[in-house]
């Protein structure tokens, strides 16, 4: 909640953004980076690892949004990607984190709000 998450290309575009991010007044400890198998262990698509509520919870996700947008993250792992989150507080922040993470190299935005999931959408370039 209160999150935007995005996939980056790998681990070196994750580690070019902390300064950015840092210097938008994000603290580095506040982050969560997913990369590899262990990224994928630790998003643990369905809630195995972390006990019967997670388990339910997973269950419920699988026909929604929340199950597209976990398997998506799960193949980007696969893949070599990094997902990353960051705490956003207000519309203001959240712009200036979104662009940072568009810089570098940030794709399937999303903006984890309460009660919903937001797909950030940017307007075309004419």
């Amino acid at each position: 909640m209160n999150r935007v998450v995005a996939v980056l290309p790998d681990e070196a575009r994750v580690s070019n953004s902390f300064a950015d991010l840092e210097h938008a007044g994000i603290q580095l400890d506040a982050l969560h980076v997913l990369t590899g198998p262990e990224g994928e262990r630790l998003l643990d698509r369905r809630g195995s690892d972390h006990g019967w509520l997670a388990r339910l919870t997973r269950f419920l996700q699988r026909g929604a949004f929340e199950g597209n947008t976990l398997e998506a993250h799960s193949r980007a792992l696969r893949q070599g990607r990094s997902v990353i989150y960051v705490p956003v507080q207000g519309l203001a922040q959240r712009r200036r984190i979104v662009g940072i993470l568009r810089t570098h190299g940030g794709r399937n935005i999303l903006h984890f709000r309460r009660w919903a999931i937001e797909q950030v959408v940017f307007p075309s370039v004419p």
